[in-house]
């Protein structure tokens, strides 16, 4: 459950806390004041988009910050487990940060995170239902997943898409079989003298960096060994004059001891170039040049070039090259054997896909006339007793698809074989058509809330926001709406912006938002409405800026009915 939002910077709004509570929670005030910007900031913490332009004119960042209840068993902190951030009490803060320059940051309990996480993790705190939101409902691919959500066909339509996949792959094995013996033949070919030419080379993982190095001191020999010759011969007299001054400076030592140390440190340059001059004399020992092994290291430097430019960046690249080639003429020598086995599996493969996803569609079919029914109970229970809701589902012709039905081969999607939209007829009589071309803005709101009603039940989200889902109504209709807000809020925590005194009405807490000029600056305010300025709120609602005796007394009743009793 959202229990406050902390909004700084952000739009109109300069500093704001609201605190939410549990039920119903209703916020109103006049058009512009900024209610639908408190839902877009708490859409920023959810992970929205971003924008410079949402930082507030003047400040250098905006920052909203979201305190949740969260229950250890919730899919919010299995989610967050898994990704290492801990939800110590219950709790869970997270804050998103929009700087002037459009850069944005988020924090979940105090964890720097990415906007991946941070989308994953806001589907699964709270479901905001916009006014754009309506046309979700004209979009023919969502109508599938209403249908499955509704129906609790998660898991299966999940393992629909494995088998799917399945086939998808085997089939793909198999289309790389489908070589010609003319192309097998060159394939073979080509792979055989790539193997050979590369294991005739005989290369070794780090050999061409070993040849680089021998061929560098070769190359460089004679100089090399005239700087060793050199250094020998200027060290060797050089260490026998430093000994000298050693055994000088120790018997002057006895008598001065502040010149034993230095003794000691000559003697120290003695023993380290004595060492240096044997190093030097024996790496002369050991090197010797050979025109030979110089004309072979360069032979094997370009044998291994012209093996890169063939085959391969570098020799691990090559290695592997030839690996794969080998892979390759093994695959192509049982290719006919690997053929059959993969049409026996892939077979059947399909037999089990078509089972699937039959099932599956029949299962849809069933649950179909189940959510129509419900639907219906929540459209008659909104004003719209009238109006008939379909969910139409069908299959796709497909001659080239292998799952029959009626003797006609249809289309397999990832999802089974199933084509739903939903439909209705608004009058008795109409055939039931597309909701595109039938329902008005004021039915659309009522028939998304009768979806989000029926779907509640279903729906992990513990918070739900509606942003003027009473659009286009007013009167009995807009009471009905309320009554279905504050039904749905005994089991979610609802949150709703309305411009209709008959849903506030209903709330269990009702705030107002204002707004307000101070040194040429425009401020957003809230202020959680007591009953006294409840029933003032909800007078000017009824009857705009002038607030009567008798818009009072209507405000009383609505709330009194609202609330089930005397207020």
């Amino acid at each position: 459950m959202l229990e406050s939002l902390i909004i700084r910077n952000f739009a109109l709004i300069e500093d704001l806390s609201i605190d939410f509570g549990r039920g119903f929670n209703v916020l109103s005030g006049e058009t512009g004041a900024g209610k639908s910007i408190i839902i877009g900031a708490l859409g920023l913490i959810l992970g929205g988009k971003s924008s410079s332009e949402m930082v507030r004119t003047g400040t250098d960042m905006a920052s909203i910050e979201g305190l949740f209840s969260v229950s250890p068993d919730s899919a919010a902190v299995t989610m967050l487990a898994g990704a290492g951030i801990d939800t110590p009490s219950g709790e869970l803060v997270i804050r998103r940060t929009v700087s002037a320059d459009g850069k944005s940051r988020c924090f979940i309990n105090g964890v720097l995170s990415n906007m991946t996480v941070l989308s994953e993790l806001g589907a699964l705190l709270v479901d905001i239902h916009g006014q754009h939101e309506n046309q979700s409902l004209l979009k023919i691919s969502l109508h599938l997943g209403m249908l499955d959500e509704f129906a609790g066909l998660a898991g299966s339509v999940d393992g629909m898409r494995g088998l799917v996949r399945e086939l998808a792959r085997l089939e793909e094995q198999l289309s790389a079989l489908a070589m010609d013996d003319r192309e097998k033949a060159r394939r073979l070919d080509l792979n055989t003298h790539a193997i050979r030419e590369i294991d005739a080379a005989g290369l070794r993982e780090n050999e061409e960096a070993e040849l680089e190095e021998e061929n560098r001191l070769l190359s460089n020999f004679e100089k090399i060994h005239g700087a060793v010759e050199s250094a020998c011969e200027t060290l060797a007299p050089a260490a026998g004059e430093v000994r000298s001054a050693a055994v000088g400076l120790e018997s002057a030592g006895e008598h001065d001891p502040r010149l034993a140390g230095l003794a000691q440190r000559i003697r120290d340059a003695w023993y380290a170039l004595d060492d240096i001059t044997d190093e030097l004399r024996a790496w002369r020992g050991r090197i010797d040049f050979s025109p030979e092994r110089l004309e072979e290291v360069n032979e094997r430097i370009s044998l291994i070039q012209t093996l890169k430019r063939k085959y391969g960046e570098g020799i691990p690249e090559i290695l592997a090259f030839r690996d794969k080639a080998a892979e390759e003429n093994e695959s192509i020598q049982t290719s006919d054997q690997r053929r059959a086995e993969l049409s026996g599996e892939i077979a059947a493969l399909q037999e089990r896909v078509s089972r699937a996803a039959l099932a599956l569609s029949q299962e849809r079919q069933k649950r179909a006339r189940e959510m129509e029914t419900r639907v219906m109970e929540e459209l008659a229970f909104l004003g719209m007793a009238k109006t008939v809701f379909k969910v139409d589902i069908r299959y796709v012709r497909d001659p080239e698809g292998f799952i029959e039905v009626r003797g006609e081969r249809i289309r397999l999607f990832e999802t089974g074989v199933d084509h739903v939209e939903f439909l209705v007829s608004p009058n008795p009589g109409e055939e039931a058509r597309p909701l595109r071309e039938i329902a008005s803005g004021g039915e659309m709101s009522r028939i998304m809330l009768a979806f989000k009603s029926v779907l509640s039940s279903r729906n992990d989200c513990e918070t739900l926001v509606f942003d003027e889902v009473d659009a286009g109504i007013g009167g009995v209709t807009a009471s009905a709406v309320g009554k279905k807000l504050r039904q749905v809020s005994g089991g979610h925590q609802v949150l709703c912006i309305t411009h209709l005194p008959q849903i506030a009405a209903m709330a269990d807490q009702h705030i107002m938002v204002s707004k307000s000029v101070a040194d040429g600056r425009t401020r957003t305010q809230i202020r959680h409405l007591a009953h006294d300025e409840r029933l003032a709120e909800l007078a000017r609602m009824l009857g705009g800026e002038v607030v009567s005796e008798t818009t009072l007394q209507q405000a009383r009743e609505m709330i009194e009915m609202g609330q089930g009793g005397p207020s």
